[in-house]
């Protein structure tokens, strides 16, 4: 009765935002946010493929009164500018979204300074589908989740596990939904997928799906063989069609690696050991589904 316990927030001081180019405003704010709501002044590095936005968007905080100082941006590569601001003293916390290999780095040079950290990086996300699900409900969702912003989003779909006993079933069902999405310039209220970021991301992603193959994996739509229909001002473009690869083994580099691009891969799996084995079987962990109408069982396997 004699002890009183409270908790004090306070800011930290100077805190060091790095964004990625998919979701260049979203990500942005989402982090400028809880900075400055608690007392924070920002640097802010945006993607070097998205500065505009970012550019843009001081405009705004110029525009609505916001004290010189609160928030600064600052443009260039990270190797650079984003090496920078991780290795600055007066920089005591630091807010990341991007890749996983940038994400530790970023972590092993903060560690001896002990900098309060916020990393989101990659994902490798699976969803599990049970013979008893509602598939018109499910390959709906994961159709978005699969391709959705071009698949540029980490907390995309790109393993779909199916059980064995409906798996051909679902197989058609999804590629058939799949190919029903149009590509292309993002001006018609028609189109579900636009350009990919950059002719570097396209190829590397094309470079996926070769490699796909190689491993003796079977292009069900899209890929390299099938072109979207496009504009004549647009066939130039970094677009791509929704591909749905199965037949890859588990070691494939396509199942094990974050594509980051408009490419799920779909597997059968039959006992419950053999699926948790290759849902956990990838060195990511962000996101995942589970499909079925037993919620014991969704409870089990989550």
């Amino acid at each position: 009765s004699n002890v009183l316990h409270y908790t004090v927030r306070s800011a930290v001081g100077v805190v060091a935002v790095i964004t990625p180019w998919n979701l260049p405003l979203y990500l942005l704010t989402f982090k400028l946010a809880p900075a400055m709501v608690y007392g924070n002044t920002v640097v802010a590095k945006p993607s070097e493929l998205t500065s505009v936005t970012a550019w843009m968007l001081a405009k705004v905080f110029v525009d609505a009164g916001l004290p010189p100082g609160v928030v600064n941006f600052v443009f260039g590569y990270g190797q650079i500018v984003g090496d920078a601001l991780v290795r600055h003293p007066n920089t005591k916390a630091i807010s990341f979204t991007g890749s996983t290999k940038t994400g530790t780095t970023i972590a092993q040079m903060a560690a001896p300074h002990a900098k309060k950290l916020s990393l989101e990086m990659g994902g490798k996300n699976a969803a599990v589908v049970f013979e008893d699900a509602d598939l018109k409900k499910c390959i709906s969702t994961l159709i978005k989740a699969s391709f959705l912003n071009q698949g540029e989003i980490c907390l995309c779909t790109s393993r779909i596990y199916v059980h064995k006993k409906i798996y051909q079933k679902f197989t058609d069902m999804f590629v058939q939904e799949a190919r029903k999405l149009k590509v292309g310039p993002p001006q018609s209220d028609s189109i579900f997928m636009g350009a990919l970021v950059s002719k570097e991301h396209l190829d590397k992603v094309k470079f996926y799906i070769k490699l796909a193959m190689e491993d003796g994996g079977k292009v069900l739509c899209g890929g390299l063989s099938e072109e979207p229909e496009l504009p004549k001002e647009n066939k130039n473009g970094y677009f791509l069609l929704p591909t749905v690869i199965t037949d890859l083994p588990h070691t494939s580099r396509c199942i094990q690696e974050e594509i980051f691009g408009p490419v799920t891969c779909l597997a059968p799996f039959e006992s419950d050991v053999d699926l948790v084995e290759k849902v956990n079987g990838v060195p990511y962990g962000l996101c995942a589904s589970i499909w079925s109408k037993d919620i014991s069982r969704i409870h089990k396997m989550a």
